[in-house]
């Protein structure tokens, strides 16, 4: 993999999910297709507890384009695809002035 810009944008958790994927990241170390860092297995394997692992960047780019209407930071926007809250509750902490 070549770097075309480092430091060019924020990753979802989907994304870094899919990365590791590409790279042929599994349960099992001994299969991988690219040398893998113990820290990067650690990463995988959160990230497959999480959402990310039930995402697909077509639901990711719907949300985005559904919730442009409410003009929210992309900070904002990347906390709410990764944390993908289920209730008022949950995302109340994440945008301010939500009412």
């Amino acid at each position: 993999m070549k770097i075309l810009q480092s430091n060019a944008g924020v990753l979802t958790n989907y994304e870094v999910l899919a990365l590791f994927r590409s790279r042929g990241a599994g349960k099992d170390p001994t299969c991988v297709i690219a040398a893998v860092a113990p820290s990067e297995f650690k990463v995988y394997d959160y990230l497959e507890q999480t959402v990310a692992s039930h995402q697909t960047i077509e639901i990711i780019h719907k949300f985005v384009e559904d919730c442009e209407k409410y003009d929210l930071a992309k900070g904002v926007m990347l906390n709410i695809v990764n944390i993908r809250p289920s209730s008022a509750v949950e995302i109340d902490p994440l945008i301010q002035d939500c009412d």
